[in-house]
């Protein structure tokens, strides 16, 4: 039995149990066992318009959510929680032309959807202390980056991509049954971290004709409409990798943190969060799948190696209070597209496409201070390297990104504003705009927009509010 299939149903079976057999003791003993039960949750609404380009003035999307979220300590070194949702999105209901006409794919993005942030079981875990050992089992989310906007170190948990990077990390985030062990050494600050990840998920790519899908993705589409292409999405292909002990991810930690300075080192073994093209094999014309082009999409296994650092300086250039942060994310042995040959150059490979090893290195360097206080600037550059570059490949040898941040508050935290610019050396900027205003210790509202200059997706900025409920 694989892996996977046994880890979640052992995992499940026990919280199950656990759950009905606390309940069970809050029935009997009574409103003093209530105690160990936490309930929280939210009711939200997060709705978004586009304002320019083909799809100005069309419904992005009108999310309603409902998130419960349980906790039971079921002693002192054992704890249960679980994040569960219902989710709805309404914009094909109130959005009949436009985008939404025709498109094929809306149960897939108006439900409840595993493996993307609509999953309706987005955490469950248990949470076990033995002495200098914390052990979490279950569904989660890990994350080894601080970066805002864009990601670098942040490499566990595959992305919902259905609005690229607009959302907080936290939130697009896709959580993962794993377990997740750290021991912490009789030395202070000081912690190892072990992962051990059965559940291998890639990134959640919108399907054809959703606004934010990639180019290359509706232009794929088409082809095999039109019975040109046919790609091959079985097993260890497409969307999913054979769950086993043998293709388990593997991610070690070490953090220390010292007077003026906190740092990391990193290491996951993973797979890919996109697959890539490979010709596949010949299909011929007495076959019912005969198609000039065939192509199998597979994922590919690689290692990262990185570590992050923040130095507090009292003085920093004439600043007081100034934290230099920076992460590094080495990729070995992973794979990218180049162009080899010109289209239908090669009649076993008409695209022309091929997959190269390559290794690259990225890392990010950011400057951050508050000012006043309560304003908060956060200066980022990011940049991506190719090692090995050659002409061809589907990616520029260097990528160069520079990043604002700006966010504070007002009246005793009910009004926070923030701001995000994003440049990048090509020439695009995406600007992001929003104020969260909590009007009581229940109700609050997010308003904001995205705005894109010069973005390889073209035209899709939005206006966005969300309305939320507490409890």
């Amino acid at each position: 039995m694989k892996l996977n299939i046994m880890f979640k149903k052992y995992f499940i079976d026990v919280i199950i149990a656990y759950f009905f057999v606390s309940f069970g003791f809050v029935s009997a003993q009574g409103w003093e066992e209530e105690s160990k039960w936490e309930i929280s949750g939210y009711f939200k609404n997060a709705s978004s318009w586009m304002i320019s380009g083909g799809n100005a003035n069309e419904m992005l999307k009108c999310e309603n959510i409902f998130q419960l979220e349980p906790m039971y300590r079921l002693s002192e070194d054992i704890e249960i929680f679980g994040i569960f949702r219902a989710y709805y999105d309404a914009v094909f209901d109130l959005e009949k032309s436009g985008w939404t006409d025709g498109f094929r794919f809306k149960k897939e993005i108006k439900k409840n959807n595993t493996n993307t942030v609509s999953d309706p079981v987005r955490e469950l875990y248990a949470n076990i202390t033995w002495g200098r050992l914390f052990v979490r089992l279950g569904k989660q989310q890990v994350g080894w980056g601080e970066a805002i906007g864009m990601k670098m170190l942040d490499v566990v948990n595959p992305q919902d991509m259905r609005e690229l990077n607009q959302l907080d990390f936290e939130d697009s985030h896709i959580p993962l049954w794993m377990a997740n062990f750290i021991y912490y050494p009789p030395v202070m600050g000081t912690s190892l971290q072990l992962l051990l990840i059965p559940d291998i998920e890639p990134h959640y790519i919108p399907p054809a004709g959703y606004p934010f899908t990639p180019l290359l993705v509706n232009r794929y589409q088409q082809l095999e409409d039109q019975g040109i292409l046919h790609l091959n999405r079985g097993p260890n292909m497409g969307k999913s990798i054979s769950q086993n002990v043998k293709n388990m991810e593997i991610g070690v930690r070490w953090y220390q943190n010292l007077p003026y300075l906190e740092y990391s080192l990193n290491y996951f073994y993973h797979w890919s969060d996109v697959p890539g093209l490979y010709p596949g094999s010949p299909l011929y014309p007495d076959s019912p799948l005969y198609t000039p082009m065939n192509y199998d999409l597979k994922y590919n296994r690689f290692h990262t190696l990185g570590g992050s650092f923040t130095r507090i300086f009292d003085r920093f250039f004439g600043l007081e209070g100034v934290s230099l942060k920076g992460e590094i994310a080495a990729h070995l042995k992973d794979r990218v597209h180049y162009a080899y040959t010109s289209p239908l150059s090669d009649p076993t490979n008409p695209l022309g496409i091929k997959m190269a090893k390559t290794d690259s290195f990225n890392y990010y360097l950011a400057l951050d201070k508050f000012f006043f206080t309560d304003y908060h600037v956060l200066l980022q550059f990011f940049q991506f390297i190719s090692l090995d570059y050659e002409e061809g490949y589907f990616l520029d040898e260097v990528d160069s990104v520079f990043s604002l941040y700006l966010s504070t508050d007002y009246l005793q935290e009910r009004i926070l504003p923030d701001l995000l610019w994003v440049y990048s050396d090509d020439g695009s900027l995406w600007f992001r705009g929003r104020c969260t205003l909590k009007l009581t210790d229940y109700w609050s509202f997010n308003i904001g927009s995205n705005l894109y200059f010069e973005h390889p997706y073209g035209d899709q900025d939005n206006v966005f509010l969300e309305a939320k409920y507490e409890f």
